[in-house]
């Protein structure tokens, strides 16, 4: 590639590209190049305080982790793109930044004691033996792109912003007349009785004309229509695959250990502490500076006057660091020290500190044993991608005009496979990955009846297709769909009979018939059910969550419904008196449940109510 615009950037090109740039440079002026619009990292503005772009990547790619770890494979693709993901992201952010700053203007705030402690307690930050690892701490916190300083933001946000939801959730309460209204309806117990009309009975009854079936095939084409389908031969090509076929003798591995071992470098590894002095603070930096000229214990020191939370209980152990964990001013002072030497103040971007080499440790080469099994496969790999680059030119141009790529893999040495056929969304294994799908069905390869480009898969992994098969969309055939249609046509007048029978019973209970009398002349159990309540497990489910939907009937009369179970059955459902709930015959334990539970729903609406005030005031601009 990069040869590619070398070898252009000669001539025409060259001459249009610095065309554009006199062009710019004319109009603009050579700064152009170098002013930035400032709100280019911006997402959103809220109050003046702004939620910048690496806010939003974090969160997002956080947002992702919690999926994948929630749903794993199975959450489709396209519900983690940053496109998906960033709106309700930026949302989020925010949501919070407004509920942050009314926490911080109402006077909350979290001390650094408190703080220390929170991260001192978290699981992630603690070792196999459940305490606290700075070393694993710095490095969780660079995986997931924070500072110990903006850790700490977040950390203490995320807790004000607990404390003010706690504070407005906590002033809701429940008043004795909705406790009251609450058991009345939710102890509440029904009297009823039911039959059911069987589905099974019904349909068994009914026959389908070959003319009903033809027609409901007529009139629904659509539903009878199948994709069209596409069969292609097509040869893979990948490193992983190359590599099964290579061997390499132990005597190559061993003369490729002894060349790793010549070019060995010790990388020593340094185990640091520091005190850190965040900000402009003089002050404490002559302090510390007096208290280390006087000898006096550096652990001691940085517990007492760090302003490092995560580290300063750790007498300012940071572990251990290769040269690259932490700021480039950091590392070149802590190089230069020798075991138990303190450096003078070095100032960074975090805030001054004072460093102590508290040990360092040489990196020893592994033995030919240790390192065997990966240098096998680094030597099959470099020659398999050697062999992937020359076999990737030949398959280009071989499956260019081919006939046939089963000639074109016989010549490479390669196996070509057919996929049979297959729909554009139903496709399995490679025939199921979009780029696949998309070549093969593009005009240039279902129409034209030419090779597909080569399809890169991923970097070690292509693909070239042709098309053996196609099989255009159609309606299928009645015989196919006979049965289909014939069970659908039964559901349907089966329904429409239920329904019939259930407005005729509901008619004459209407009108004063008897429901067991009615029941034994259909030959059906009526069941009596008293003083039922919502959980109550010996009746239909389906009836039950009707019955409790019914409107309560009049003073020594009933009211009639009928509603469809899981099954397709119908029920017919006659409902005869309504008993409320009564506080006495809720126990004391019952009653303060549902206490805390209604103040719990009216403080989070409470809350909620609070977050939209807030928001509709804020000075938001995204």
């Amino acid at each position: 590639m990069l040869q590619h615009l070398r070898d252009n950037s000669r001539g025409v090109i060259s001459f249009i590209l610095i065309g554009f740039l006199v062009i710019i440079f004319a109009l603009t002026g050579v700064e152009a190049l170098f002013n930035w619009d400032t709100s280019a990292n911006q997402a959103a503005k809220v109050n003046g305080e702004t939620v910048s772009e690496m806010d939003v990547a974090r969160a997002i790619s956080m947002q992702k982790q919690q999926m994948l770890n929630t749903y794993g494979d199975q959450i489709p693709a396209e519900f983690l793109t940053d496109e998906y993901l960033r709106k309700p992201v930026v949302e989020n952010l925010v949501q919070r930044m407004v509920l942050s700053q009314a926490a911080g203007q109402s006077g909350m705030a979290v001390g650094n004691t408190y703080l220390s402690e929170q991260i001192a307690s978290a699981p992630q930050f603690k070792n196999d033996s459940g305490v606290f690892d700075n070393t694993r701490y710095q490095q969780v916190l660079r995986n997931m792109g924070y500072t110990h300083s903006t850790y700490s933001k977040i950390l203490s946000d995320e807790i004000i912003i607990n404390q003010l939801q706690s504070g407005i959730s906590a002033t809701a309460f429940t008043t004795p007349f909705q406790l009251d209204d609450v058991i009345a309806l939710s102890f509440q117990s029904r009297d009823l009785a039911y039959l059911i009309l069987p589905a099974a009975k019904v349909r068994d009854s009914i026959i389908v004309d070959a003319a009903d079936v033809q027609a409901y095939y007529d009139a629904n084409q659509q539903m009878f229509t199948s994709e069209d389908e596409i069969a292609v031969d097509f040869i893979s090509l990948s490193v992983t695959d190359l590599m099964k076929n290579i061997s390499v003798t132990e005597e190559q591995v061993r003369k490729q250990y002894e060349q790793n071992l010549s070019s060995f470098v010790s990388a020593p590894e340094r185990q640091a502490a520091h005190i850190l002095v965040e900000g402009d603070n003089p002050e404490k930096i002559k302090t510390i500076e007096t208290k280390l000229a006087a000898g006096e214990d550096f652990s001691a020191i940085a517990r007492e006057l760090s302003d490092d939370l995560g580290s300063k209980e750790q007498g300012g152990d940071l572990g251990f660091t290769k040269g690259d964990a932490f700021p480039a001013e950091f590392e070149t002072a802590l190089a230069a020290l020798k075991v138990g030497e303190v450096s003078s103040a070095v100032k960074t971007e975090a805030g001054t500190h004072f460093i102590k080499l508290l040990a360092e440790k040489g990196s020893e080469p592994p033995t030919f044993e240790e390192q065997k099994a990966s240098i096998e496969d680094q030597l099959k790999r470099a020659e398999a991608e050697g062999q992937f680059i020359s076999q990737l030119e030949k398959l280009r141009d071989l499956s260019y005009n081919a006939e046939s790529l089963a000639e074109v893999a016989q010549e490479l040495g390669l196996k070509a496979e057919n996929s049979g056929l297959f729909e554009r969304n139903k496709g399995k294994g490679l025939m199921a990955n979009a780029k696949v799908v998309s070549a093969a069905f593009s005009d240039e390869v279902l129409q034209e009846g030419n090779s597909s480009d080569v399809i890169e898969i991923d970097s070690s992994n292509v693909i070239v297709l042709k098309k053996t098969d196609y099989k255009p969309s159609q309606v299928k055939p009645l015989a196919n769909v006979q049965e289909q249609i014939t069970n659908t046509l039964k559901d349907q007048k089966a329904k429409t009979q239920l329904a019939e029978q259930a407005a005729k019973l509901i008619s004459d209970l209407k009108s004063g018939a008897n429901f067991v009398d009615l029941g034994k002349a259909a030959e059906i159990e009526v069941k009596q059910s008293k003083a039922v309540t919502r959980s109550s497990a010996e009746i239909d489910p389906d009836v039950l969550r009707y019955a409790f939907t019914m409107n309560k009937p009049a003073s020594g009369a009933s009211t009639f419904g009928s509603v469809i179970t899981a099954n397709g059955d119908m029920a017919v459902v006659a409902l005869e008196n309504v008993t409320p709930g009564s506080y006495e015959k809720v126990t004391p334990e019952q009653r303060t449940a549902i206490t805390a539970q209604l103040g719990s729903i009216y403080g989070k609406n409470d809350f909620s109510s609070y977050q939209k005030f807030l928001k509709d005031a804020a000075d938001i601009t995204q």
